[in-house]
């Protein structure tokens, strides 16, 4: 079912993440308006698959130690890092972001956020971090996995494209990487989408294409790649830039163009009300007997 138009979730768990991905995106709209600074599109094309897979990694919690058995989550688009504080650390966008000696940096830094999965910002580092994180764990013997988060553009990098080369040479079962497909970069509109695609589909050993705003396509998607035999597994998801804020959505402009303040307090205000709703459809659930509800986390 797409989330367009705010239909009601058909399950508990896309309930759940529609919810969360609300909460990102409230997040994001907070972060970037206080600050008056950040990559406000990149964060929300990316908020419904950050939030699909918060809903099947098994992270550590906020601070605390982490294992071998513990999944990673790394985002190499590191301008979208609102979105992943929101995610990973349950973050609501207060003025801490890019403020300093914040944990909330501009970029996702481990030395300030522990959970922020891999210090990135340099677009392409994240896929290359990201398999060397997947092969440290099979080494260790954990079942841990790493999932990393990557803007389209990204692909023009010759280190990403070395870094998943060498993933596909390893074999590396454990690693999901994931394409914020919302045909923008730095420059403009990205190119060459429609190849890269091709070409991942084509080498992969695993590979799925969704729309990454139709939260039940991209849950179904996330679970079997997480779980497929083989890998590395690549999941292309065709996104929105700006998605959830019109004033935003699909514009001509700069990555880092931020609309005026009276127009992100509408969007604030749009987001706060879309997300009370949210949160009742979530708590009817609860309130239903076990068997109409999903259940949720991964196979083994």
């Amino acid at each position: 079912m797409t989330d367009a138009g705010h239909a009601l979730p058909d399950t508990e768990r896309t309930a759940r993440i529609r919810t969360r991905s609300l909460r990102l995106r409230l997040a994001s709209v907070r972060a970037v308006r206080s600050a008056r600074w950040g990559f406000l599109g990149s964060c929300l094309s990316v908020a419904d698959i950050l939030a699909a897979l918060v809903e099947h990694l098994d992270l550590a919690d906020p601070g605390g130690a982490e294992t071998p058995d513990h999944d990673r989550l790394v985002l190499s688009k590191g301008h979208a890092a609102p979105a992943l504080y929101a995610a990973v650390a349950g973050w609501e966008g207060d003025g801490t972001y890019a403020a300093l000696g914040s944990p909330y940096q501009g970029h996702p830094n481990l030395r300030f956020l522990p959970g922020a999965g891999m210090t990135t910002g340099s677009l392409g580092l994240g896929v290359p971090a990201a398999a060397g994180l997947a092969h440290g764990l099979a080494l260790r013997g954990g079942s841990g996995r790493v999932a990393v988060v990557m803007g389209d553009g990204e692909l023009q990098t010759g280190i990403a494209l070395e870094g998943y080369q060498w993933a596909l040479r390893a074999g590396l079962r454990n690693l999901l990487l994931v394409v914020d497909a919302n045909g923008y970069q730095s420059g403009g509109t990205s190119r060459g989408g429609d190849g890269a695609r091709r070409m991942l589909a084509s080498t992969t050993p695993a590979f799925a294409a969704v729309d990454g705003h139709d939260l039940a396509d991209l849950d179904a998607g996330i679970e079997r790649l997480l779980n497929a035999s083989a890998g590395p597994a690549v999941l292309w998801a065709s996104t929105v830039r700006g998605s959830g804020v019109p004033v935003i959505e699909q514009k001509p402009v700069p990555m880092s163009w931020i609309p005026d303040d009276d127009a992100l307090g509408s969007a604030e205000h749009a987001l706060g009300s879309q997300l009370r709703a949210a949160e009742s459809v979530l708590a009817a659930f609860s309130r239903r007997p076990h068997a109409d509800r999903t259940v949720p986390r991964r196979t083994t």
